[in-house]
């Protein structure tokens, strides 16, 4: 299984030098990808600036989104987008998609959240098909083709299910350690993927929140955790509860994602101190 560490991108107030530093720390230390959160309304920095950061500093690292409310975005300004971070860091772009449940974002976007289902179907197929190379005006393909960035579908829902069996290359689960829960979605996406007749086998992507080292900066990630996700309190309650904290922790839960069979497993900071990135490959690489 391939561990990866998040960029701190999404923490607030991040400073702009913390992202490069964290990337290239990672690949020094032997990290196989760095991945980063998606967040509109949020002092953050945007995750394909942070990974297009990334991608200039390092030379190894897979760059993971973690995922990307791609209905959001404009899709044509999201293909741009995409295919060129797929291009300057060498084929090295791994995409999660997720519709996200955030209805303030949709409205100060002017995108439909209602309909956020059914423009993510849609836009993976134009995605697609402007990767290849389809012309956008006067016979002008939209970036050099052909671009091939494997798409991973992040959530829980039945239409999740459909989108990794139907069209994506895998699933992405989310960074609550619902082990039960997550073994009985993996065993009706493989199931699904099968009965579809489609060849290899799904590719399977969990992700977790840490938190290292003394007592100050556990607290730290979880005032974090509990403000980032103080949308929804009871949700942000159990991410504080689920956060790694120990390395001990840390070296079971690559455990049992290793047991359930994911073939990554991604630790999104909850702060954004460079020792995070030695304590947690000292932890578990």
């Amino acid at each position: 299984m391939k561990l990866g560490i998040g960029l701190p991108n999404h923490v607030a107030d991040v400073s702009g030098p913390a992202i490069v530093q964290w990337a290239r720390r990672s690949e020094e230390v032997g990290f196989e990808s760095v991945t980063t959160i998606d967040r509109l309304f949020y002092p953050s920095v945007d995750s394909l600036i942070a990974l297009a950061a990334a991608a200039g500093a390092t030379k190894q690292l897979t760059l993971v989104t973690n995922v990307l409310l791609a209905p959001m975005y404009p899709v044509v300004l999201l293909a741009k987008q995409l295919g060129g971070l797929a291009r300057i860091s060498g084929g090295r772009l791994v995409a999660g998609l997720g519709v996200g449940n955030r209805a303030d974002e949709y409205v100060g976007t002017g995108a439909d959240f209602h309909r956020r289902g059914r423009i993510l179907d849609w836009q993976v197929e134009r995605l697609r098909s402007l990767w290849a190379g389809e012309p956008v005006a006067d016979d002008t393909a939209l970036c050099p083709a052909p671009v091939r960035i494997p798409l991973l579908f992040g959530g829980r829902s039945a239409a999740t299910v459909r989108r990794v069996i139907d069209t994506g290359d895998g699933w992405a689960a989310g960074a609550v350690r619902h082990y039960d829960v997550q073994a009985q979605l993996v065993e009706q996406i493989r199931a699904g993927w099968q009965a579809a007749g489609r060849p290899a086998r799904p590719y399977l992507q969990a992700s977790v929140n840490f938190g290292l080292g003394p007592a100050e900066t556990v607290a730290a990630g979880r005032d974090h955790l509990a403000r980032y996700y103080g949308f929804v309190p009871e949700y942000a309650q159990v991410n504080v509860a689920d956060m790694v904290c120990s390395a001990a922790d840390a070296r079971e839960t690559v455990s049992r994602y290793r047991d359930l069979g994911f073939d990554r497993l991604l630790f999104h900071p909850t702060t954004e101190g460079l020792e995070q990135v030695d304590l947690l490959a000292d932890a578990i690489l």
